[in-house]
């Protein structure tokens, strides 16, 4: 493989940048290209290094799918007639999750709907008041979504819901009967390493870094005015409390530690072929015509590359790629403690959204939008090549399938 040429081309295009995070290119066998840029913490001076934490956000869900797999394998060898099961055989009316009350949808979706977002609940962090909503356990953040009837009938659609796997997250710790950052440490990061990653049950970065000592290379977010010119870093405003994504977007890693990950779970050391088999299968096509997803992952097929296998994840400050393509043995890692603050121009993109044809797919619809927005405001498109690492990382996909 000409690793060279991926390698050269990074270096150009991260060169005089202002990239803010890590990023990692390599095989299970060799490092291709490691590299750290920018601050941790900006007000201390505190450079990003080989130990600096980071939120993974949804990267979160294949962790979440991977031990559901294992929980329901354990539990019965019959996987498939566990996945088909619905949320009510693992939730019944009694839990007191439900705070009294079952959803009538529990008797209808079932554990894979929720795995591969076709389940139609909807999806809790999208809702109308959620910003101004303060959940104190997990039940209030189920009572704020299971009162909203489904957006369809399940398994009829791909629709991304992060509800699906906070409850997911519910379920493994019904069947395993510990709480799911237990489960994970003792199942598949002791066992591998893993020794910068946790799944935080609680708590912001703030209360992270001060009070645990788990936390203390966790970086801090930051943003940058995505239409100002020459734009500064400012540390973000509101930090989400681990709570809230649960299951669905709560990791912390590290670059290491996920390429400890991606070469563990690929090559079957942490489930066995048939479970792996079954979550890297492309059950349905998601928003985007060219990309299926599977059990917590987003699979890809490449005429170049093969089928390779991607997840990014987005949360307040934080942005990252999980990448692994099996032709190469290559996986691809970035994780950015930086993000684009739109509120400036936040009721613009409203008003531009709500003009546009409402027929268009999503994916339709951000691609309309991010022409007409790129093409008003020259310093988005700056910005984000400044500050952005997905704008590198679509630039390495392209060259591997060029050579």
């Amino acid at each position: 493989m000409k690793i060279q040429k991926v390698t050269d081309t990074i270096e150009k295009l991260v060169k005089n940048k202002k990239h803010n995070g890590s990023m990692l290119v390599s095989t299970e066998n060799e490092i291709f290209y490691k590299k750290y840029f920018g601050y941790a913490d900006i007000h201390k001076k505190t450079p990003v290094s080989s130990k600096t934490q980071f939120l993974a956000g949804s990267v979160t869900k294949q962790f979440t799918a991977v031990a559901i797999l294992k929980a329901l394998f354990d539990k019965n060898k019959d996987i498939k007639a566990e996945l088909d099961k619905p949320i009510e055989y693992f939730l019944p009316t009694g839990c007191e999750i439900w705070d009294g009350t079952l959803p009538d949808w529990a008797s209808k979706v079932t554990i894979h709907q929720l795995l591969v977002h076709s389940s139609g609940i909807m999806n809790y962090n999208t809702l109308p008041e959620f910003e101004n909503q303060k959940f104190s356990k997990k039940s209030e953040i189920i009572n704020f979504f299971k009162s909203h009837k489904l957006e369809f009938n399940p398994g009829e659609k791909f629709s991304y819901s992060n509800s699906g796997y906070f409850l997911l997250g519910i379920i493994i710790e019904e069947i395993v009967q510990k709480s799911l950052d237990i489960y994970l440490e003792e199942t598949f990061f002791e066992p591998l390493e893993m020794k910068s990653t946790f799944l935080p049950m609680h708590g912001t970065v703030n209360e992270l870094i001060h009070n645990d000592a788990r936390f203390l290379n966790l970086s801090r977010g930051y943003q940058y005015d995505v239409i100002g010119h020459n734009s500064n870093l400012e540390e973000i405003k509101r930090y989400e409390p681990m709570d809230i994504p649960g299951a669905g977007g709560s990791l912390i890693s590290t670059a290491d530690d996920l390429l400890k990950w991606n070469n563990a779970l690929y090559n079957k050391k942490i489930i066995p072929q048939s479970l792996l088999r079954l979550m890297l299968h492309p059950h349905l096509v998601t928003e985007r015509s060219d990309t299926f997803y599977g059990y917590g992952i987003e699979i890809i097929n490449s005429n170049t590359l093969g089928t390779y296998y991607f997840h990014r994840g987005g949360i307040p400050g934080y942005r990252s790629i999980l990448t692994y393509i099996p032709l190469l043995n290559l996986s691809i890692i970035t994780l950015q403690n930086v993000v684009a603050d739109l509120e400036r121009i936040l009721p613009e993109i409203k008003q531009v959204q709500a003009s546009l044809p409402p027929n268009l797919s999503s994916e339709e619809s951000a691609k309309q939008l991010n022409e007409i927005f790129d093409a008003k405001y020259p310093d988005i498109v700056e910005n984000r090549n400044q500050y952005e690492f997905s704008s590198v990382y679509e630039v390495i996909i392209k060259v591997l399938e060029d050579i």
